[in-house]
Order: structure tokens, then C-alpha cells, then sequence
């Protein structure tokens, strides 16, 4: 394929746009090493047209690349992260700079083509965009992942860990009052394009952790976690590039008191900027749902985050009634006479040594 020979003068002679400014180009983090359309504004000096490409098998796609368009490629570079022992390499992203000005970004972890171009000549873009668009990968059934908020030199980022999935019925391990509960909020986190929020509470062991991670398992979207230990992050402007990068996802708070506590007791609390998140112009924006669990009474969570309209479900989840726990214990084998209500991580670790005194009230959460 011949080019103009002025393109294939510069392509010799690569040089930065005039007056460019590489500070912006590079992200920071091990993920998205740089960002692709301010490269492309660095490199060829203009804003670039963008197409998108969903389900595409990243490494058949870069192979017909390679085979179809070699000649054409000006450059390439990757973000990959090396395994040790039995662990696999990890490709995070691919670029290749080719024909006149065009880039096209492969997310492998997101199995997503980008291609960014301003004046390749249109024709070959679209045929291009044609030919990646066949080379399409089914999701297989893996287990589920959260993205975990992690804090980095350069702000804040995710990482991503997989969870056992449980295996609970929703029946057997909360009482009955529960069942329509979790249909609403089962239905409406599998929901695109929604918003709102869930309120999970109740005292530690009730089983609240093991519902989330239920939901993590059942849901087709996003779920990134943001652990008690980065509670302010809620406040954090890092944290709106995040959640901008994964619209509509799930967001998880776990032991969010000091998020949720009504803004007149604590005085400056992070829950205005839950509101915007979950019902304000930001949420029409990012499609976010928020799920907040926590240990504290109800009548301490700001009445701003109750109105309708705004919250999905609540519910508090208390000790299992007595015939049901009975009905559980034997379930799972054991052999106990129970007559009273009991804590759920109880009844699954009867086995377990009591290391616990008797005066003691603290539970570990489940």
C-alpha cells in the first residue's frame, strides 16, 4: 500500500506536534500507562475522531493486524505485567501508531479496540474497523472480581482480585422478610443505565459481607470496592476520574458509617458527595449504583440519603429465627437443638472453638 511520500517523509523524520507537552500523556498507573487521544493530540497536533470496539479478542485482532498491515506499522508499545512461577504474563494494553495518523488501542483486560485517527483516509478506517469488529471473544465464565480502590503515588487506582463465589440461597440464610427485598435489588443493579442507592445494616454476623458477595457473583456489571481504610476517598477528586473511566458499575461501601452519618451530628461529612453520586447531575452522567453496608442504627444515617426517588432498598438483617436456623443447622450437617434465633456466622461455625468470653458483644462481621 503506497503513501503519500510527504506522510512517508515524516514517518522518517517522526517529530512532536509544536509546543507539545508530554506531561499529560502518561496516566501513572501499571493499568493505562498512557492516555491514548492525548498522545494522539501530542503527536499529530489535533483532536482525533474516536471508534470503539466491544467484545473484540485483543490477541487474534493484534495478530491480523500484524499480518494484514505490517508494512504500515510506524510503532508499537504495550503495558504487560510479568508472572512469576506458575503465574501467566499479564498483557494490560497494545498500541500501534500506523498508516497516516492512526492509532488503535487494544484493552485486553477489557477485551476493547479504540481507533483513534484524524486524516487516514477513511475508506481504510472503516475497513479496517470492519475486519476488528469480526474478530469478537465470548466472556467465559470465570469468578467474579471486584475492583479494589487502592491509593498509589499518583492518586488513586484499582486493582482487581477475584472472590469466591458463594454458594447461598437467598431462602435458607436470611428470614423470610428478605426474599422481595433482594428481588428489587437483584433486579435493579442488573438494570443499565441506573442509578441509586442500597442501605445494608444490622449487627456483625447477620450476614450482610456474604450477601454483597452473592450480589458480586449474580450481576453482570463492574463492581469496585472501596475499603474502610480509604473511607475519605469519598471526597477525594481522584476518585471521580475513576468512577468517569467505569460508568455504569456498582460501587461498594463496606462499614460506611462515617459516610452515611447525618451531616448535623458529624458537621462536615463526605454525604453530600454520596448524594451527587447517586442522585445528583453526576449520577445521570455515570450511571453509578451505590451499595453501603454498615454496623450502625438507622436513625443515625442523614434522612437525605432515605428520600424515594434515591434509595433502591434498605433492610436490616438481624438473627436468623429459630426454626430457620434449625432448619440451616441441619442442612449443614449438624446435630444441634436450636430454640432461639442465632447469628449466621454462629450457626455455620458451630464447630469452631468459642475464643470469645462470655460478657463480650463483639462480633466479627459475615
Amino acid at each position: 500500500m503506497n503513501l503519500n511520500p510527504n506522510y512517508q517523509r515524516f514517518y522518517d523524520e517522526p517529530e512532536l506536534a509544536p509546543n507539545s507537552n508530554l506531561s499529560g500523556v502518561f496516566h501513572g498507573s501499571e493499568r493505562h500507562y498512557i492516555s491514548a487521544k492525548t498522545f494522539f493530540a501530542v503527536r499529530f497536533g489535533c483532536v482525533p475522531n474516536c471508534i470503539k470496539l466491544l467484545n473484540i479478542n485483543c490477541e487474534k485482532a493484534k495478530e491480523w493486524l500484524e499480518n494484514n498491515y505490517g508494512n504500515e506499522i510506524k510503532d508499537k508499545f504495550f503495558v504487560k505485567l510479568v508472572g512469576s512461577g506458575k503465574k501467566k504474563d499479564m498483557q494490560f494494553e497494545t498500541y500501534y501508531q500506523l498508516l497516516e495518523d492512526l492509532l488503535i488501542l487494544f484493552n485486553h483486560r477489557e477485551r476493547e479496540a479504540k481507533i483513534y485517527f484524524k486524516n487516514t483516509d477513511k475508506n481504510l478506517v472503516d475497513q479496517i474497523v470492519n475486519e476488528l469488529n469480526q474478530i469478537r471473544t465470548r466472556r467465559r465464565a470465570s469468578a467474579p472480581e471486584i475492583s479494589l480502590l487502592v491509593s498509589a503515588s499518583y492518586g488513586l487506582d484499582t486493582k482487581e482480585l477475584k472472590i469466591t463465589r458463594p454458594q447461598l440461597k437467598i431462602e435458607d440464610n436470611y428470614n423470610d422478610d428478605f426474599l422481595n427485598v433482594h428481588k428489587i435489588i437483584h433486579k435493579r443493579l442488573n438494570t443499565k443505565n441506573d442509578k441509586g442507592l442500597v442501605l445494608l445494616h444490622g449487627k456483625p454476623g447477620t450476614g450482610k459481607t456474604s450477601y454483597i458477595r452473592y450480589l458480586v457473583g449474580s450481576v453482570k456489571k463492574k463492581v469496585i470496592f472501596l475499603p474502610p481504610n480509604l473511607a475519605t476517598a469519598i471526597t477525594n477528586p481522584d476518585l471521580l476520574s475513576v468512577l468517569i473511566d467505569e460508568p455504569n458499575s456498582i460501587f461498594v461501601i463496606e462499614d460506611a458509617e462515617n459516610i452515611i452519618t447525618d451531616r448535623e451530628i458529624e458537621g462536615n461529612s463526605p454525604v453530600s458527595a454520596l448524594l451527587n453520586l447517586s442522585d445528583g447531575l453526576l449520577s445521570d452522567c455515570l450511571n453509578i449504583q451505590i451499595i453501603c453496608s454498615f454496623n450502625t442504627d438507622l436513625s443515625k444515617v442523614d434522612n437525605a440519603l432515605l428520600r424515594k426517588g434515591r434509595l433502591i432498598a434498605k433492610y436490616e438483617f438481624k438473627e436468623l429465627a429459630a426454626d430457620k436456623a434449625q432448619q440451616l443447622s441441619n442442612k449443614l450437617g449438624f446435630d444441634s437443638i436450636i430454640d432461639k434465633p442465632m447469628y449466621l456466622t454462629d450457626i455455620y461455625n458451630q464447630q469452631e472453638i468459642n475464643f470469645q468470653s462470655e460478657n463480650s458483644s463483639k462480633k466479627i462481621g459475615f
